[in-house]
């Protein structure tokens, strides 16, 4: 790895409790912003600039000490898509851009770093959660595209790199390949499903997304959640977590990590449910703490989860660690 200094090493190496931010997509969603049918919540860092920068702002007062930006979806091969291809490093830099201004208006008095957000996320068909196989890359145009993200984010001033959904191996060692070679710090996010018979494995489309996925997707083989977490970690990564995953799986998933993984660890659970419900403020708070009672260093919350359950949650939050409970 490259550079290990970041805002938040101290509180990294001492063990104290990491607030992540919650959902930035929906947040922009709920908030007025652009989303876009392929790209999602990519064009909102063009469109509505405003409303991008205040979603971190309020992360930020609510207690947040890493705001991401809001890369999730601004690979090159999502963004063109939308017809936005050539303004992919432009769009990726200015999500960075308007993280740290959030920083420097809000939060002058303690440590808040920018995560620069990466993924494998496809450009979806209208209507669906389905990869478009018109815009689907290859294995070398994805490696390319995501050099060339990672490479934007650091030199915009991300403070370390996030990967989040990691999930699909192949696809997922191109993006961890391209965050370590950038030098920055890198935390994995590994999105995780449990089968009927208890069985962990890396989040799986077909049983996740049942109603959003076009009439003739094809699944691809589920993957042990064990070899996805032995595969990357042996690429690199300084903090690895489950994130993207139900709170339900979230638990099973990071007591296999926990068992295969000594350093910080990170939780990041969705709180969509499969009917549009949101998991309600104070189950996702009461989960946190749990998690972080178990040891896990590092807390937020992804699709679905509010400023409002971000606001409970710190509220809930331990002042230490507790001891890991290995699988």
């Amino acid at each position: 790895m490259g550079s290990k200094t970041i805002i938040l090493q101290d509180k990294l190496d001492a063990g104290d409790v990491i607030v992540l931010d919650g959902a930035t997509g929906t947040e922009i969603a709920r908030m007025g912003g652009m989303m876009n049918d392929a790209a999602w919540c990519a064009v909102a860092n063009k469109t509505h600039p405003d409303i991008v920068r205040g979603v971190h702002e309020e992360y930020i007062r609510a207690g947040a000490d890493v705001v991401i930006a809001n890369t999730f979806a601004t690979c090159r091969h999502v963004l063109a898509k939308a017809g936005l291809a050539d303004e992919t490093v432009a769009i990726n830099k200015r999500a960075v851009e308007l993280a740290r201004q959030a920083r420097d208006n809000v939060a002058a008095s303690r440590p808040v770093a920018v995560a620069g957000s990466m993924s494998n996320m496809a450009a979806w068909i209208d209507g669906t959660v389905s990869p478009d196989p018109a815009f689907f890359p290859t294995l070398e145009q994805e490696a390319a595209n995501q050099r060339e993200m990672a490479d934007a984010l650091a030199e915009a001033g991300a403070d370390f790199l996030i990967l989040e959904m990691m999930s699909k191996l192949d696809r997922a060692t191109l993006c961890m390949e391209a965050a370590v070679a950038t030098g920055l710090p890198v935390w994995v996010g590994i999105s995780c499903s449990q089968l009927p018979d208890g069985t962990m494995i890396g989040w799986d489309m077909t049983v996740e997304e049942k109603g959003r996925l076009a009439p003739d997707h094809k699944g691809s083989q589920a993957l042990p959640l064990e070899e996805l977490i032995d595969t990357l970690k042996a690429i690199g990564g300084d903090v690895f977590g489950i994130m993207h995953s139900s709170i339900e799986a979230t638990t099973p998933g990071l007591e296999v990590l926990f068992d295969r993984w000594d350093g910080p660890v990170m939780a990041y659970p969705e709180t969509i449910h499969h009917n549009a419900q949101t998991v309600p403020v104070k189950d996702f708070a009461g989960a946190c703490r749990g998690w972080v009672d178990s040891g896990v260093q590092i807390i937020g919350g992804c699709c679905g989860t509010t400023i409002e359950h971000i606001r409970a949650m710190v509220d809930e939050l331990p002042a230490e660690v507790g001891p890991r409970k290995a699988a």
